[in-house]
């Protein structure tokens, strides 16, 4: 108590109330704003995002859930889908991307908080992109977006 004391927060107590919100919602905020790029996809579905290039970075905007296989990207989107393979442990990732520039990203997946398979997805403007990951995961995470530099940038 004398630490707190020291503080000046044994004299008012709700003033440390106050600081313990305040540095919450301040963790809670830089949560939010390095989150501005994950995104979490489950098999059978599929994710169109909009994607901005700003001072060489890729700004995503909110995705929109679509049918898998049947959406096409318009202009300054990408368009993620994934769906089971029968008779195999894994699930097939099909992106579509109608960007200025190539755009790498990573899919994660997870069981809880634990990462049991990660695909890297090099950008690709000229053909639709096929990639495969482990179908044990329990959600899918979108992240780590970034401008590519065209197919096998990222291998």
């Amino acid at each position: 108590m004398k630490g707190l004391a020291l503080l000046g927060f044994a004299a008012r107590p709700g003033a440390l109330v106050l600081a313990i919100l305040l540095a919450i919602l301040a963790s809670s905020a830089a949560v939010a704003a390095n989150a501005q790029h994950l995104f979490d996809l489950h098999v059978g579905e599929a994710l169109t995002i909009p994607i901005s290039i700003v001072d060489g970075k890729v700004v995503t905007g909110a995705p929109s859930a679509v049918k898998p296989g049947d959406a096409q990207p318009r202009d300054g989107e990408i368009t993620i889908g994934l769906e089971r393979e029968k008779g195999v442990l894994y699930d097939q990732i099909t992106v579509t991307e109608k960007t200025a520039q190539p755009i790498n990203f990573l899919v994660t997946g997870l069981n809880g908080g634990t990462k049991i398979d990660e695909t890297e997805i090099c950008g690709r403007l000229d053909a639709p992109i096929a990639a495969r990951i482990g179908s044990v995961p329990w959600r899918f995470w979108l992240n780590a977006f970034e401008v590519g530099k065209g197919a096998g940038s990222c291998q």
